[in-house]
């Protein structure tokens, strides 16, 4: 992390504190609908069956911990999961962290498909992307069409009990540290009244080594009061990941 970006962090006003402390509260008492749709049964399946490739491709690749699972149980569906984005597999690397016996598959993640790197554009020209998606429970996004519109397929699993994943940097990262969050989390949050649960990832270790050692913390859930704005949202939401990031 940058020395800039660190010191965003450490000055943190009063009110960003008291905002945290607020959304580690006691959760309130929401009502969903129970509705079940053919799209999260298949999901469900499909990310459940991921997990051997997952635990495999993972730990071959790095020195992988997961810390703090125990923070896992302290919620219930539905949740929004926020997550800084590091690499284009965060996705899959989700169903290591949830564990074999999961219970709270499926996630649904919210992703775009049209990229900056050459290779996914390449993979989304001939189908490989969008046949991921399918299978994965997978939603579009697209950029420039407006916050609101693009949540209402997010709002609409929410409502119907299931979790969103979002990544509120918007595109993978790869320089060390943390970058500026945008407000569709927030946003999402406000409509839904649902509470919040802030993962990192870190990838570390020298250059070249056989394997870098990748970092997973998992943070206590937040729940959102409903009176705060979604700036402040947003910051709460970047320096519980940063947070976490640096442990």
């Amino acid at each position: 992390m940058s020395n800039q970006t660190i010191a965003d962090v450490a000055v943190q006003s009063d009110a960003t504190d008291t905002a945290l402390a607020n959304a580690l509260a006691k959760p309130r008492i929401i009502s969903i609908p129970k509705k079940q749709s053919l799209i999260r049964y298949f999901s469900m399946a499909t990310q459940f069956l991921t997990w051997p490739i997952a635990y495999i491709f993972f730990h071959s690749l790095y020195k992988v911990t997961i810390n703090d699972r125990q923070n896992l149980k302290k919620i219930v569906s539905p949740f929004i999961l926020i997550s800084n984005h590091v690499a284009s597999y965060d996705s899959f690397l989700f169903r290591l962290v949830l564990g074999f016996w999961a219970s709270h598959l499926p996630l649904r993640f919210m992703a775009v498909d049209k990229f900056d790197y050459k290779h996914l554009n390449f993979l989304t020209r001939i189908g490989v992307i969008k046949a991921l998606y399918a299978l994965f429970g997978v939603f579009v996004i697209v950029p420039g069409k407006g916050v609101e519109e693009n949540l209402k397929v997010a709002s609409d699993i929410i409502m119907d009990g299931g979790n969103v994943v979002i990544y509120p940097e918007g595109k993978i990262v790869k320089k060390e540290g943390v970058s500026e969050f945008k407000r569709g989390a927030a946003v999402l949050v406000q409509k839904t009244n649902v509470p919040v649960l802030p993962v990192s990832f870190r990838i570390s270790g020298e250059e070249g080594a056989v394997k870098k050692r990748l970092t997973v913390n998992i943070g206590e859930p937040l729940w959102i009061p409903e009176n705060m704005d979604e700036g402040n949202i947003t910051q709460v939401f970047y320096n519980s990941i940063v947070n976490l990031y640096n442990k």
